[in-house]
């Protein structure tokens, strides 16, 4: 059974967290963060789907996180002897 919380450790400020804490309840104790992250990857995939220059700084974004930027951050190490 999942907690139940104000939502004031996330910072979202009145009405919001109380809300957030109704809509869990709503959904029969469905976790604050479970809704939190669905709700964000609804609203992100909304937005880089209908913006496309925010789509491309957000896979820049991406790429640079994950240490593919087109090479230059590959370190070459001396072959063992």
């Amino acid at each position: 059974m999942a907690r139940k919380s104000t939502g004031s450790r996330y910072r979202l400020g009145e009405p919001l967290s109380s809300d957030l804490a109704a809509f869990c309840e709503a959904l029969l104790g469905t976790g604050e963060i479970r809704v939190i992250r669905e709700a964000l990857r609804t609203y992100m995939d909304q937005r880089l789907t209908a913006e496309p220059e925010l789509r491309r700084r957000y896979d820049v974004a991406r790429k640079k996180q994950l240490g593919s930027t087109e090479g230059d951050n590959v370190i070459m190490l001396p072959k063992g002897k």
